[in-house]
């Protein structure tokens, strides 16, 4: 068991090591939108929508890199240019989640003095069943509602071969960022749904000293690619992979 996930770490290390340009992407991509956020913020609505694209372009542009990187392959020009034809299939998933978004917001203010607890139920689903979303876009598994059904069956395969190594992973980042508490079990829950959304992320990210911060891209960086190379060992159904999960369900 253990010596499959270190496989997967150690290929992961070599890949997120050679792709290091991906890693410099994540600041490069987080300072282009936070300009652009001020930028379009005087447009209002119209702005919001500009913003909309702008995101997903940009969110387009670093699935392209780090495809490239959990591939194998070295990053070059042409995967920027890829990443910006992939902007609609970003924007289909973005499209989704607004219409998602839309039929849960009156569902959570009707709740009352219980709209919190359901709001957090809401995020914490979130957080398991589209896990593996950024995933599923960047190899071409789905789109739009699709992909959410992607996602939710692949966790649902692989519920303990893809969350015991990730859920490792987000408590070292969470005591990297030292902001891990195991007070109690909701505060755990809380704290994994901040990582369902990117900006939850940067947010953890931005919120240490600045010497912090570039090894903690680079944890992150690493920690993406162990992902997207974990999901294509289990993905490919490959025979260490089917003796990995026979051994974790046994």
């Amino acid at each position: 068991m253990l010596r499959q996930l270190a496989d997967v770490g150690v290929l992961s290390l070599r890949r997120a090591a050679r792709g290091w340009l991906a890693a410099v992407s994540i600041p490069v991509y987080t300072l282009a939108f936070i300009v652009a956020a001020k930028m379009l913020a005087p447009l209002g609505i119209i702005g919001s929508l500009i913003l909309g694209f702008v995101s997903a372009a940009l969110c387009a542009g670093y699935l392209s890199l780090l495809a490239s990187v959990v591939a194998g392959e070295p990053i070059r020009l042409r995967d920027l240019k890829s990443g910006m034809r992939a902007i609609w299939d970003v924007m289909s998933v973005f499209f989704a989640m607004w219409i998602v978004s839309l039929v849960l917001g009156p569902i959570e203010r009707g709740a009352g003095d219980n709209a919190v607890a359901v709001a957090g139920i809401v995020q914490l689903a979130i957080a398991i069943f589209l896990n593996a979303l950024p995933e599923v876009i960047y190899n071409g598994d789905g789109r739009s509602f699709a992909a959410f059904k992607e996602s939710a069956s692949f966790v649902m395969e692989h519920p303990v071969a893809w969350f015991a190594p990730n859920l490792v992973l987000a408590f070292v980042f969470f005591w990297a960022t030292g902001t891990l508490s195991l007070s109690s079990p909701g505060q755990v829950l809380t704290q994994l749904s901040e990582l369902a959304s990117a900006q939850g992320v940067l947010a953890l990210i931005l919120g240490n000293p600045y010497w912090k911060i570039p090894v903690l891209i680079v944890f992150v960086h690493y920690a993406m690619v162990f992902r997207g190379v974990l999901y294509r060992e289990l993905r490919s159904g490959s025979g260490r992979m089917r003796a990995f999960r026979r051994r974790m369900a046994a």
